[in-house]
């Protein structure tokens, strides 16, 4: 064999063994290649469940804060409107207090001028009280004055009543007795015995005995304090009496006798109840059923 066919030979075998090697070599990367690529798979598929989970949860925290964004946007219109109305009030109270200023800065004033009217009226109220007490004195003293000329002349018009009714007492004894006369001197011209009339002693008047039950009549005139009554020593009155004066049933005051007639008699006012008056037409009464 030759040196060139040893040499084939040899590059041959090498050749093979290199090519066994490279085969080896190549069968061992493919398998690491494989292996490889599958764990570069596996991870990549792992990447991409990771990244779709990311993803989700992305999209989950997007569609939250979409959420949120919109109620964030509806509490932020919400806001909006309140305020708008707020700033309504607000405009509305501020009116209100420019309204209310004015009003009070008018109302000051107005109290100012008040007291200056009222400073005036009180100098004027005082000046007028001075004047009024000085008047009130003088009325004090006028009405004094006419208590005591209204005294003295209820004093006069009493006893002039009083003598009054005593003349015509006196008139009418005066006309019984010239009756009496007439009668006794027609009996003596005619020669009938006439009956001496028992004498009345000084100072005593004969009277009617008193009638049974009460007296009753009636005020038919008023002077001051003195009244006229329609009955007299007929009807069983006598000086001293105190007759009841009555008004629609209603308690007026008391009279007392003063004079007597016949058919008439005077009484003096004694006693008047409270925010009561005598007047003409009221009944009286003496004694009871």
């Amino acid at each position: 064999m030759s040196t060139m066919t040893k040499v084939f030979v040899v590059l041959n075998c090498v050749m093979a063994i290199v090519l066994s090697c490279l085969t080896v070599a190549g069968a061992a990367g493919w398998a690491n290649s494989q292996q490889l690529v599958q764990t570069e798979q596996r991870r990549a598929d792992a990447e991409s469940v990771r990244a779709r989970q990311v993803e989700a949860t992305a999209a989950a925290n997007l569609a939250i804060k979409d959420d949120a964004i919109q109620e964030r946007d509806r509490l932020l219109a919400t806001a909006a409107q309140e305020r708008a109305r707020l700033d309504e009030q607000l405009a509305t109270l501020r009116n209100e207090l420019a309204k209310q200023t004015n009003m009070a800065v008018a109302a000051e004033a107005g109290r100012k001028k008040l007291e200056e009217i009222l400073g005036v009226q009180t100098a004027e109220l005082t000046n007028t009280q001075k004047q009024n007490q000085v008047l009130l004195a003088q009325s004090i003293e006028l009405q004094t004055r006419n208590q005591r000329l209204s005294s003295r002349l209820l004093e006069v018009t009493g006893q002039l009543t009083i003598a009054t009714d005593q003349a015509r007492n006196l008139t009418e004894k005066n006309y019984a007795l010239e009756q009496q006369l007439r009668e006794k001197e027609q009996a003596l011209a005619s020669g009938r015995r006439v009956a001496a009339a028992p004498e009345t002693p000084a100072g005593v008047m004969a009277v009617s005995p008193l009638v049974a039950g009460p007296i009753r009549g009636e005020i038919v005139n008023l002077d001051g304090r003195y009244a006229s009554l329609n009955i007299g020593e007929t009807s069983g009155v006598v000086a001293g009496m105190t007759f009841m004066v009555y008004r629609d049933g209603e308690y007026i005051g008391d009279l007392q006798i003063d004079t007597v007639r016949p058919k008439e008699s005077g009484a003096k006012v004694v006693l008047v109840a409270k925010d009561r008056v005598v007047q003409v037409g009221d009944r009286v009464v003496y004694g009871y059923e």
